[in-house]
């Protein structure tokens, strides 16, 4: 099957530096753990610091091409987040979404969409300023069913992702003509299923 074109999923932590070499990845894992281990120190086991330096050593080992670490880390700020967040925060949505993007990477697509659904859930509550990171989230899980081969939900995902972009992007963006692309496709690929 052809894959559908999308680049939702991609890290959503910022890049540390754009060009770095395998030694420098590891220097900098060395600085970012001991950050980790003077904040932790300092602040205890439950602090923002402690999320973000978590969050930084996953974006690092991701860079390094461990994405059991860099899922082992994500999933670590997660939980410093949830202690520290509420419900609806738009910040522990975006901690699910680095998780649930790893593990789209790890191909372990079923756990990602776990992770991908709590994040939409959280970005729906969220209201009006999580609407772009809401359609964001809803061409992820378009993109997840269709490696767990099911193209119809796949396609009401998209069909969610496109209103929601339509309402709040400007006719002529990119990620609008995408969008309507990969419904264009996925319901090519469902009548091609049914004959």
């Amino acid at each position: 099957m052809k894959k559908i074109v999308h680049t939702v999923l991609i890290i959503a932590i910022p890049l540390i530096a754009t060009e770095i070499s395998a030694e420098q990845t590891d220097t900098a894992i060395s600085e970012a753990a001991k950050k980790l281990d003077a904040d932790y120190t300092k602040y205890g086991a439950f602090d923002a610091h402690i999320a973000k330096d978590h969050a930084t050593l996953s974006q690092l080992y991701f860079k390094a091409g461990n994405l059991e670490n860099a899922i082992e880390y994500a999933l670590r700020a997660l939980k410093v987040s949830m202690k520290l967040r509420k419900e609806n925060d738009p910040l522990l949505a975006k901690r699910y979404y680095d998780a649930g993007n790893l593990y789209y990477m790890h191909k372990e697509h079923p756990t990602a969409m776990l992770y991908m659904q709590k994040t939409a859930a959280i970005y729906e509550k969220a209201g009006k300023g999580s609407q772009t990171a809401l359609a964001d989230t809803y061409e992820a899980i378009s993109s997840i069913y269709i490696n767990l081969e099911d193209l119809e939900r796949s396609k009401a995902y998209a069909q969610k992702t496109l209103a929601l972009r339509k309402s709040i992007l400007p006719k002529n963006d990119p990620a609008i003509k995408r969008t309507e692309e990969n419904l264009k496709f996925l319901a090519q690929e469902i009548e091609k299923k049914k004959k």
